[in-house]
């Protein structure tokens, strides 16, 4: 279980110095030839490693019943783990740029609904907000509509037969979707942005649920390999011609047979798993240490990310999470074990 735990850790590791090495590639060049290049080309699947691995763990941590009162205490448990260090970076970022928005995400700044539909977790519905309040928090938004879906998703898998219809379902929802968006949606949306801004478009169907959806379902294939030792042909099949309607499917598919390697030979590093540990409150802060460092210095991009995985990591071990994460985990936990004791007791009598 531990090896299995920190190979995990390893792979969100992984997934945080991607993220990190694209947005300081965005923010400084370097001398060192080929690294600012594979930084731009290969950093951005950092988030969807993240999908890979949250894909997996949700099947890992979710339980064995699915009534209720578990899907209830999932959701209690994940809305605190994920909502008040989220809301954190809400503030932080508002302070940060005076209210006004990544004007890369929203040229004309960010209005009171952006902010409300980011707090309810609902900036995935508008192009202005998407992006905007939080920088990278679409991603968040896409995680929080899985977590929706996945107490569907376990209930289906969990039935006979029901593993094939999950991988054909999320397949089958990635590929239409993705063909529905790239045929239709995002010319219509190009065409009635205003001048300059068409380039938003394809970054919001880029980060809905359906384009990404692919990447939980590997994560779920992976789970369904290494725990039950078994390898869902078909499931695999599936997903990787889903793959095939995306240009950027082929580096899924080479991540989930990475991810499945790491995995199944329990790979571990301490210092990479450290990140991993840490990796949610790296991703919210780190861009806000990139504008700052960026700001006092002009740096090479190895030293600049050296130095913001540094201070990501230092704010998350002394500040964030003692203060944010660990006390609203524990509550979190805490009140989910409650919404379980009521049935335990009347099983029990």
């Amino acid at each position: 279980m531990t090896g299995r735990n920190q190979s995990l850790d390893l792979l969100r590791g992984v997934a945080i110095l991607l993220v990190i090495s694209v947005h300081c590639a965005w923010a400084t060049a370097s001398i060192i030839p080929g690294l600012a290049s594979f930084a731009l080309r290969y950093g951005e699947f950092g988030v969807p490693l993240f999908f890979i691995v949250s894909g997996y763990t949700m099947m890992l941590t979710f339980g064995d019943r699915v009534d209720l009162a578990a899907v209830r205490s999932f959701y209690i448990r994940r809305v605190f783990r994920i909502a008040p260090l989220f809301w954190a970076a809400m503030l932080l970022y508002l302070l940060f740029d005076r209210g006004e928005g990544f004007k890369a995400w929203v040229p004309g700044g960010i209005g009171a609904g952006d902010v409300l539909l980011t707090f309810l977790f609902l900036h995935w519905s508008s192009v202005t907000a998407f992006n905007s309040v939080v920088p990278g928090g679409w991603s968040i938004a896409v995680e929080m509509q899985f977590y929706l879906l996945f107490p569907l998703i376990i209930l289906c898998f969990r039935r006979r037969n029901g593993a094939a219809i999950c991988y054909a379902s999320i397949a089958l929802v990635s590929a239409v979707a993705q063909w529905v968006a790239q045929r239709y949606l995002v010319p219509q949306m190009a065409a009635s942005l205003p001048g300059g801004q068409a380039y938003l478009a394809d970054a919001f169907f880029y980060c809905w649920l359906p384009h990404q959806l692919v990447c939980f379902g590997f994560g779920i294939l992976l789970y369904d390999t290494i725990e039950h030792k078994k390898l869902p042909a078909a499931g695999a099949l599936f997903l990787a011609a889903a793959c095939l309607s995306s240009s950027w499917g082929a580096l899924v598919v080479i991540l989930a047979v990475l991810s499945y390697a790491v995995l199944a030979l329990n790979v571990t590093n301490r210092f990479i798993s450290l990140l991993g540990r840490h990796s949610y409150a790296i991703y919210l802060t780190h861009f806000a240490l990139i504008a700052a460092v960026t700001t006092l210095v002009s740096l090479d991009l190895a030293l600049l990310l050296v130095l913001v995985t540094a201070l990501s990591l230092a704010a998350s071990y002394y500040v964030t999470e003692p203060l944010i994460e660990r006390p609203f985990n524990r509550l979190g936990h805490r009140l989910a074990s409650r919404v379980r004791q009521p049935r335990a007791a009347a099983t029990a009598v």
